[in-house]
Parts: C-alpha cells; sequence; structure tokens
C-alpha cells in the first residue's frame, strides 16, 4: 500500500538517493482495456489510493478516440457503456488534478448526448443506465463548463429521456437490470435481488453507489469484480487483489494468445509467461477429442490434468502418438496408443511427412522397439522432394507452403539419428525462412508468428542447436516483443529526470501543466511520469507531499484534508472544553 510522505522525509529521501535506479526489463503481455482500468480506478479512488487513481486515468486518456469516446479497448469502435465508464472514472481524477480532464469530460458528455437515440436510449440497456448514472454524476458535480450556454439543459434532457427509456424496458440479463436499478437510485429493488457469483461484486457496488452499507467477503476470479467488491467494501483483501493485477498503471487482458504464451513458456529464459498465461488456460476447454489432444501438453505445462480421448480410430497418428507421450508424463498405461500405431503404419510411413516425424520422435522418446529404417528412408526421400520439387502455378520450391512446425520436428528426429545431410538441409530451410527480426512464419512469407517462432526455438533446444545464430536471433525476437525497458525515474535531490518522459505537475490538487525530461517537486502535491511521452508503455504516480481529492458539490470545492483538519482541531477544542 502507497503512504502519503512527509515533504521534509520525501526531500531528505531524494538527497540521499544519488545513485540512478536501474531499468527494469519486464514481461510486456498486457493490453489496457477500459472496463476494468476505469472500475479500478473507482474502488482506489474510495480507498483513497490516489496515485494509481491518477495513473488509470492517464491511460484512459490514451485509450480515448478523436471524439473524446471510448471503446473496451484502443482502436475498437467506440460505445456508450466504456465512454460513461472512462468518465465517471475521469470525474474522480479530476478532483485530484482539476483541470487535467474537465475539457475531455464535457466532451465525452456532449459525445453522449449525440449519439442518444430518438427513444432515449444508448445502444441497449446497459449502454443507457451506464450513460444516466454517468450524466447524472456529470451533473450533480458541476463539471459543465460554463462557457457552453444551453450545454446544462441538454444534459439534463438527455438524462430524463434516458429514464423514460429505462422505466418502459425490460432488461435482458441481471447485469442490465442491477445496472438500471442503480441508475434508476432504485436501491429497494436491488436489495430484494438474489444473486451469485460475480454478480455479488455488481450487486454490492449498486449498493454502495447509493449510499448503502454493504457486507461481502466472497472470492472473485476477474477484475472487474475485484473491483467493484472494493469500491463497495474497501476490504484490503480486495485491494490487495487489485493491485497485483495492474500492469505498469492500468488494468486489462492478455495481448496475446494463451497458447502462444504457453509455447514461448518452454523456450530457456522465458519460463515466466508460464505464470502469467496459466490462469488464464481456464478459460480454454476442449469441445472435441482433436482438441483435447492438443490442449494436452498445454494443460500439462501448467501443472494441470488434462481430459483424453479414449477412442483412437478417430485421431491422427500424430494426435495418437501425442497421446502416448501425455500418458507417459502423467505416469499412465500408452500400450494400446503404441499397439495402435504399429498396427497401422505401412513401410513405415504414417500418412504423411509430419505424422510419420512425429511418430518417430514419441517412439524415440519412448523407447520403442521398432525398426527406424524405413520410416528414416522415407523421411528423406519426403525432405529431397520437397526442395526440388516446384509448383507448376508459381515456381515455387513444394516447401514454401509447408508449415514451419514441421521443419521444427524434424530438427529433433535428423539430429537423434545422425542424419547430418537431412540435418543442415533443414537448417538451411529454417534460416532462409527466418524473417530479419528473427521470427518465424507460419509457412513461407507468411506472417510472423509466436508460436512458429517458439516451436522452432524449443526444437533446436532440443536438439542441442542453442548456439545458432537462428536461435539467438529467435530469442531476441521473442523478447523484444513480449518484454519492455522500463526506466525509473532519476532523482537528485528535489530533481526529477527521465528521457523522453511527460511529467504531469499535480499542486493543491490543480493540474499546473507538463514539462518534459526532468521535473522539479519542491511544493507539488505529486507529479505523473508518463513514459515515453509518445505511445506511452508506463504511467508512474509518485507523491511528494500526498495528492489530495477536492470534492465537488453544487458548484463548490471541498478539501477533505482541510475537512479532516478542521474536525480534529473541534475535538480537541472539546476536550479541553470537558477538562474545564
Amino acid at each position: 500500500m502507497r503512504k502519503k510522505v512527509l515533504a521534509v522525509v520525501f526531500i531528505l529521501a531524494l538527497m540521499a538517493s544519488s545513485v540512478p535506479a536501474s531499468a527494469k526489463i519486464q514481461p510486456y503481455v498486457y493490453t489496457p482495456t477500459v472496463p476494468e482500468t476505469a472500475f479500478a480506478v473507482l474502488a482506489l479512488y474510495e480507498t483513497a489510493d490516489y496515485a494509481r487513481v491518477l495513473e488509470g486515468c492517464e491511460w484512459l486518456m490514451a485509450l480515448r478516440t478523436p471524439f473524446d469516446s471510448w471503446g473496451y479497448k484502443y482502436g475498437e469502435e467506440h460505445e456508450a457503456k466504456y465512454t460513461a465508464m472512462a468518465m465517471m472514472a475521469l470525474m474522480r481524477g479530476e478532483r485530484i488534478a482539476r483541470g487535467r480532464y474537465n475539457s475531455t469530460i464535457n466532451s465525452a458528455a456532449y459525445w453522449l448526448i449525440y449519439k442518444q437515440n430518438p427513444d432515449g436510449s444508448w445502444e441497449d440497456y446497459l449502454g443507457t443506465s451506464l450513460a444516466v448514472l454517468a450524466l447524472k454524476e456529470f451533473l450533480k458535480g458541476n463539471y459543465i463548463n460554463d462557457k457552453l450556454i444551453g450545454f446544462k439543459k441538454q444534459v439534463q434532457e438527455a438524462i430524463s429521456r434516458g429514464e423514460g427509456y429505462l422505466l418502459s424496458a425490460k432488461p435482458e440479463n441481471d447485469v442490465e437490470r442491477i445496472f438500471g436499478y442503480l441508475a434508476l437510485g432504485d436501491g429497494e429493488d436491488l436489495e430484494k435481488m438474489k444473486v451469485e457469483g460475480r454478480l455479488k461484486a455488481y450487486r454490492a457496488f449498486a449498493l454502495a453507489y447509493l449510499g448503502k452499507k454493504v457486507e461481502l467477503d466472497d472470492d472473485f476470479n476477474d477484475t472487474l469484480s475485484i473491483a467493484m467488491a472494493l469500491y463497495a467494501t474497501g476490504n484490503e483483501k480486495y485491494r490487495k487483489e487489485l493491485i497485483e493485477r495492474e500492469h505498469f498503471g492500468f488494468w486489462g487482458t492478455l495481448h496475446y494468445r494463451v497458447l502462444d504464451l504457453l509455447s514461448v513458456s518452454k523456450v530457456n529464459g522465458f519460463s515466466e509467461m508460464r505464470t502469467i498465461a496459466c490462469p488464464y488456460l481456464q478459460k480454454i476447454t476442449p469441445g472435441s477429442n482433436w482438441e483435447e489432444v492438443v490442449l494436452a501438453d498445454y494443460y500439462l505445462t501448467c501443472n494441470r490434468t488434462p481430459s483424453l480421448p479414449s477412442n483412437l480410430s478417430g485421431l491422427l497418428p500424430w494426435q495418437v502418438a501425442e497421446l502416448a507421450r501425455v500418458k507417459s508424463l502423467l505416469g499412465e498405461d500408452y500400450s494400446e496408443e503404441v499397439s495402435y500405431l504399429l498396427s497401422t503404419e505401412r513401410d513405415g510411413v504414417w500418412r504423411d511427412f509430419y505424422n510419420t516425424e512425429y511418430v518417430v520422435w514419441v517412439f524415440k522418446g519412448l523407447n520403442v522397439s521398432y525398426n527406424y529404417s524405413s520410416s528414416l528412408r522415407y523421411l528423406s526421400e519426403n525432405l529431397t522432394w520437397m526442395l526440388e520439387t516446384t509448383e507448376a502455378k508459381t515456381g515455387n520450391p513444394v516447401y514454401y507452403n509447408v508449415p514451419t512446425y514441421y521443419f521444427a520436428y524434424a530438427v529433433i528426429v535428423f539430429k537423434e539419428f545422425g542424419m547430418e545431410r537431412e540435418l543442415n538441409e533443414t537448417l538451411k530451410i529454417l534460416k532462409d525462412r527466418q524473417y530479419p527480426n528473427g521470427a518465424f512464419p507460419y509457412t513461407q512469407g507468411s506472417i510472423a508468428g509466436i508460436t512458429s517462432t517458439a516451436k522452432v526455438l524449443w526444437a533446436l533446444q532440443e536438439a542441442d542447436l542453442t548456439e545458432t545464430e537462428i536461435y539467438e536471433r529467435g530469442t531476441a525476437f521473442l523478447r523484444s516483443l513480449l518484454y519492455a525497458d522500463i526506466p525509473e525515474p532519476e532523482t537528485n535531490g528535489t530533481a526529477v529526470v527521465l528521457a523522453n518522459a511527460t511529467f504531469l505537475l499535480i499542486k493543491n490538487s490543480t493540474y499546473l501543466g507538463n514539462t518534459t525530461g526532468r521535473v522539479c517537486t519542491n511544493g507539488l502535491d505529486g507529479y505523473v511520469v508518463i513514459y515515453p511521452s509518445k505511445s506511452p508503455l508506463a504511467v508512474m504516480a509518485r507523491e511528494v507531499n500526498g495528492f489530495k481529492a477536492v470534492a465537488r458539490e453544487n458548484g463548490r470545492s471541498i478539501n477533505y484534508v482541510y475537512i479532516a483538519l478542521a474536525g480534529a482541531l473541534l475535538l480537541v477544542a472539546i476536550a479541553v472544553w470537558k477538562k474545564r
């Protein structure tokens, strides 16, 4: 938990810190999303974690469209529900840094009014509920720019039409029902609702927003529910869970596919991707026997027991071999799979090049008693055919259309059996196919792929060929793609320096402006670092004298710090009076 630090202590600490903090190379595999970031801001504002509130708000500013509206994440179609969520978050940021977000908030409100349908709705029931909620807060908090003549009346009319729609329309599910009741201020019906799972957190959020006391101690697995539970209860358990889910100042979801990251985790130096990706694997459930086989190895990677098919006749040879390999790792009997494969081979061949090499690889790993000569001869001849045969239409070698992972497994097999010519030819194919940035495509000339690259690197590891140029270039590509070098600001006395960064200055709960590369912290509540200035990777809010929230009510600013101080003085005065 971040603690407010007295100015004197902070300055002394800065003076003592003469050695620049080193940069941290960290996994950068998440993408910020509006719902998770916005509701995290709402929750952390309630617990007075104003530094993280500003971090989230700056990410929301980076995610907005040119119209000051928002989609689910950057680049997606803007919608009323996401715009309303962002508005509500930014209104809290505005209380900490007055003047920073007000213009954007007004533009977002205008966009909502412009997008309202003739029947008073926005897109759907949930969008309407959230839009009404945001506009009500916008109006009540008096965020409206006085220079916008007639705007207040427009907002009032939009709210009235939206409420009319909510009263006449019917919500389709409990989420819509909860936020509909909230937008209409209907706490009585909210309290009557019987909900389970994540909806308990949604309902608790709505009740707390309406000022009702809420008790909640359930466990939740998603960021939205945790944020809402924290807002409703202030429970330190939820706060800790929410902060653990923060990534460089934002909250969001994986930017890359779970299976891509798990494939990468098998490459030396990338094992931490397993920790990141495994919690998401539970969201992927196999829908067929084929998918059970494909997902089995990923389940094992995450120390989970996979479900395996029992009917072998509908599977390809490589899938049957994979079943045998997985069962071996699980300590189960795999003799049925081996017998099936031995009964279906034809002159050492199982269907085609890939199926054959996969069966050979598994058999060799399981020490299956089998004469490999026919299979190895087939693989050698088939490789030669792929190299020498061209397509009639394009004139390209046949191997151009062969998936990269075919050659990855071929490297292992040819190395294992000492087939030097075939190994060198396969390595040459991979070297020619590798892009200048080190990535491997699915097939020759196609889009670079994470899994294709990871498969090649893993195969080179298995074949003890890591001291090669293609391996080094491949690992460099994955590191540059999945990691980011995030430097820490360098402090020297009251000066803070970070090249290519923008510093936002906050003093007396007011946004003073920004500087580039350097800031003097004298007298500041704190500052926000956006690094780099263009296309941010990280947002870091740092307190100096401590950020303070100023509430807005009926056009007046109320500084809660001063109220608390006045209350404390009043209690002292009463105590002195009683002693007399």
